[in-house]
């Protein structure tokens, strides 16, 4: 996929610029801590915009996040399931960017914009990118439970 553009800096809950060194650090700070990686994306004009969150929750406690955003005019994501298979990618990208950085046996979840539900239209993409999350190592969450995709990641992606 051709992004418009790519951040290497992701904004955190006060639209301040970190890194990824950040995020993880965080992540470590946090050890008892869920780690939930979501994305999802808008067509605005003629672009599609699309939005990673990494959020970081303690129950009882409440949590944290961080965002980047990415554009693409690529016309494959017109089509539902392209799109779909998009965003899994791009979460696991910044899943697996971020295991890699707090090199510590961390379980993470991928949050994913796809209904677990057969009368939705996202519904066929279920299987595909829950194989593909799990493939890879992380715990798949899809709709109503993708809170990380469905809620942070939408309304950042508008």
């Amino acid at each position: 996929m051709k992004w418009l553009t790519k951040s290497p800096k992701w904004i955190d809950g006060d639209k301040q610029q970190v890194t990824l060194d950040y995020i993880a650090s965080k992540i470590k700070q946090h050890d008892h801590a869920s780690v939930s990686v979501g994305c999802d994306s808008h067509k605005i004009g003629g672009t599609y915009i699309f939005a990673i969150v990494v959020a970081i929750y303690t129950k009882g406690y409440g949590g944290f996040f961080f965002f980047q955003r990415k554009k693409s005019k690529d016309k494959r994501l017109d089509i539902l399931p392209v799109r779909l298979m998009e965003e899994t990618r791009a979460s696991i990208e910044a899943a697996s960017q971020i295991r890699s950085l707090i090199t510590i046996n961390r379980n993470i979840d991928v949050h994913l914009d796809i209904n677990s539900n057969s009368a939705f239209a996202s519904y066929p993409t279920l299987k595909p990118a829950t194989s593909w999350v799990k493939a890879m190592g992380f715990n798949p969450i899809a709709k109503p439970y993708s809170w990380a995709a469905s809620a942070l990641a939408d309304a950042f992606a508008k």
